[in-house]
């Protein structure tokens, strides 16, 4: 895989994968920087990310016993506490780190079923081919139009719902604004308005990378009562303790996303 990566490396720097993206991203998000410390963030982005691509073509192939020696768990005793008690537990994510290997560890960790809230993509092909991915190690699929509707009939077992909360909502669905990176960023309150009718805690996963191919999840509560927030509180703080990630080690973040389309 270390090959792999290299190689896909070297060609997203020849093609300059969306290079007028990336340097704008990073030069927006940290305008403190000087013009060389964003290139060398941009030059480790384009290292991770081709890291990231031959990890993602791994997803094709990968079982549950390579998964499990390549994604550690720091404190998942804090998720089974809630699941103990049937409450239904929400995991919260960004495009950071590997999340789609995030994603499906924590799947085939619990014994409880993981419901992943997943926004369709709009090529159909591309769509199903995601979902049987990231469904393969027993993880359920459900849009995020279907979500709330599939949600609301429990069983008789609480269940993991993985969020990717980093995602950009379409102009008509924009409805909320926070501060992100140092810009105005339209956001998606979907994870808030699904914990407080379920009244499930929430948990902001942060997926750190060690070695190369080595991930080490650890969850951290944002609340473990929903209903008592106010509105935009729980987007903004598991929107901050990504940010706080991204400031750490900025190069392992999605800088390639055009987050940051729609302006306020």
């Amino acid at each position: 895989m270390n090959i792999l990566s290299w190689k896909f490396t070297f060609l997203l720097k020849i093609l300059g994968y969306r290079k007028k993206v990336v340097l704008s991203n990073l030069s927006n998000s940290f305008p403190h920087k000087s013009e060389e410390e964003i290139k060398n963030i941009a030059h480790d982005f384009y290292r991770y990310f081709g890291r990231l691509l031959a990890e993602s073509l791994k997803l094709f192939s990968i079982n549950k016993a390579v998964l499990s020696k390549r994604v550690s768990f720091k404190n998942d005793n804090l998720i089974r506490n809630y699941l103990n008690e049937n409450r239904d537990v929400i995991v919260v994510m960004g495009h950071y780190g590997n999340w789609e290997w995030g994603l499906l560890a924590t799947s085939m960790h619990f014994n409880n079923q993981m419901v992943a809230i997943y926004k369709e993509l709009s090529s159909s092909f591309w769509n199903n081919k995601m979902k049987g991915i990231r469904g393969k190690l027993s993880a359920r699929m459900v849009s995020m139009k279907e979500s709330v509707r599939y949600l609301l009939k429990k069983g008789n077992k609480a269940r993991l719902i993985g969020i990717v909360g980093d995602q950009t909502p379409s102009s008509e669905e924009i409805n909320c604004w926070i501060s992100f990176l140092n810009q105005k960023t339209p956001v998606f309150l979907g994870t808030e308005k699904l914990a407080k009718k379920l009244d499930s805690p929430v948990f902001f996963v942060r997926v750190n990378p060690k070695s190369h191919g080595y991930y080490e999840i650890e969850f951290e509560l944002i609340t473990e009562n929903p209903k008592e927030t106010k509105e935009g509180e729980i987007t903004n703080l598991h929107s901050k303790k990504l940010e706080e990630d991204i400031n750490k080690n900025p190069a392992y973040w999605l800088w390639s996303h055009r987050r940051w389309k729609h302006q306020k």
